[in-house]
């Protein structure tokens, strides 16, 4: 699979429009990781998991992923449990390229159940070393 492809032969993973607005999921590491530094250099530190609740905003980030990555869910056949999900994303530097699809995914379809789910992976940097794992993972 080439970079900005995904299963279906479609851009997904890296591709900015004429606004720079992200087209691939792997458009959103710089957008989070300049969110963090802003929230963090106000604070003066990392923010604590409850913390990160309340100062961190990627609601509507969450919901770009969520559309971005709506239709693209039906290639991904294992989805995970929360558990699973938790497993996988210890040792996420390890992984393949599918297996962090299929969590990434599993993140999204989590979501589905439980509203916020992936607005709470975005805040605690879980989305972001996914999607730093799967940019890693074509070198």
């Amino acid at each position: 699979m080439k970079l900005n492809q995904d299963f279906s032969d479609h851009v997904l993973l890296s591709e900015m429009d004429v606004f720079g607005k992200p087209k691939g999921v792997l458009d959103f590491i710089p957008l989070m990781e300049r969110e963090f530094s802003r929230v963090e250099n106000i604070i003066g530190k990392e923010l604590t998991p409850e913390a990160a609740y309340y100062y961190y905003d990627f609601y509507d980030m969450a919901f770009e992923i969520k559309v971005m990555l709506k239709g693209k869910s039906a290639a991904v056949k294992d989805v995970w449990g929360k558990e699973a999900i938790e497993r996988n994303l210890e040792a996420c530097e390890q992984l393949g390229e599918m297996k962090l699809w299929n969590t990434l995914m599993s993140v999204v379809k989590m979501d589905h159940l439980d509203h916020g789910y992936l607005e709470k992976k975005i805040k605690d940097k879980t989305i972001l070393k996914i999607l730093r794992a799967l940019k890693d993972s074509f070198r």
